[in-house]
């Protein structure tokens, strides 16, 4: 059987530390999206690596007039330059895997100018279900959208939830649209015996939806927390230290130092907010709080692999933390549920597993 030839598409600025030049994969490699557990015997693999943060030169220029009010107004980006800067890549390939929403609008906005039509192109969505109430009241947006995510041979999303209003709000064949559930990497997230744990709380992002007010509201007395993060935090003079810029092993001592960590997000129905860092913790052996949302709800239950709160209720968050505080029993019983859960369910090997079925049977 002659081999597919797949080609990931990445915008990730960490991707060169864990590719190296011959092609070895070393952890975490959670955001390689299940690429290295692909039967090299079915697939001829390659991948590139759009810039995303980098100073923009050469076409880059040429294309921000059109990103930057797209994401300023959708919360998306849509770099239109990656079919340009990867054209003998895109062409050499059967298949394109694009790996989060602004890779995915940016090819498929070529093929909605009539580029790519022998190819097929999947794209993992992971935020546009919940970004549309952004934008929802300007119609021209969504249909713009819509048109582009139509697109698609495939749309990848993390949770069987979000598939109703997906289908619904941009006018989606249903038919294209699969579930694969988020994985991280067991074998680089894992629990260190050696590693004493200390007397912190734990909290990690930098995405949009992190609240980490309502987390520094909720911060009970006597308690010292950790915030890992770009954003800006106003920790009110609380025993509170923020960090950023420490590798995946310094953070992974981190987990398995904390007492228990806490993924505080502000209300969402459709987006899956801080999934990779609350299954890290989990892996790495700590009870983890969660912000309560449908897609978590799917994934996780409650008071038992997790606990989840009131999204932006610091009352609700403060009660949560300070039963794990006082009840080592309770830290110990979710730990546990929420280890096995996690490395039973929620690995890069069974990500990749399923979009190889994806990718064979669409």
């Amino acid at each position: 059987m002659e081999k597919k030839k797949v080609l990931f598409v990445y915008r990730y600025s960490a991707l060169k530390n864990i590719i190296s030049g011959d092609g070895q994969v070393s952890g975490p490699t959670e955001f390689l999206w299940g690429m290295n557990f692909l039967d090299k015997e079915k697939f001829e693999i390659r991948w590139v690596n759009a810039p995303r943060t980098e100073k923009r030169t050469g076409i880059r220029k040429l294309t921000w007039f059109l990103e930057f009010p797209f994401g300023k107004f959708i919360k998306i980006g849509l770099p239109i330059e990656i079919p340009y800067l990867f054209k003998k890549e895109i062409e050499w390939a059967d298949e394109i895997i694009c790996v989060n929403d602004p890779i995915s609008l940016g090819i498929l906005f070529s093929r909605f100018f009539g580029k790519f039509k022998k190819k097929k192109i999947y794209c993992i969505i992971m935020s546009l279900q919940e970004r549309i109430k952004y934008f929802n009241w300007f119609k021209p947006a969504v249909w713009f959208v819509s048109k582009l995510l139509n697109k698609a041979d495939s749309l990848i999303i993390l949770s069987d939830f979000v598939r109703g209003d997906f289908v619904y709000d941009y006018k989606i064949i249903r038919e294209k649209v699969k579930t694969m559930y988020f994985g991280i990497d067991i074998n680089f997230w894992k629990h260190d015996p050696e590693v004493k744990s200390e007397d912190f709380i734990l909290s990690i992002g930098n995405d949009m939806n992190r609240d980490f007010q309502t987390l520094v509201r909720a911060l009970p007395e006597n308690i010292k927390l950790k915030i890992i993060t770009k954003k800006n935090v106003d920790i009110k003079d609380k025993s509170i230290e923020i960090l950023s810029g420490i590798s995946d092993e310094d953070l992974r001592e981190l987990y398995n130092k904390s007492l228990f960590v806490v993924v505080p997000s502000i209300k969402l129905k459709n987006e899956s907010s801080g999934l990779s860092s609350a299954l890290q913790g989990m892996a790495c052996g700590r009870p983890v709080i969660l912000s309560d949302a449908p897609p978590m709800r799917e994934l996780f239950i409650d008071n038992e692999d997790c606990l989840f709160y009131e999204p932006e209720n610091d009352k609700d968050l403060a009660n949560k933390m300070k039963s794990l505080l006082e009840n080592e029993a309770l830290r110990e019983k979710i730990a546990k549920s929420g280890y096995k859960k996690t490395v039973e369910n929620y690995t890069c090997k069974n990500m990749g597993k399923r979009l190889e079925y994806i990718l064979l049977n669409d």
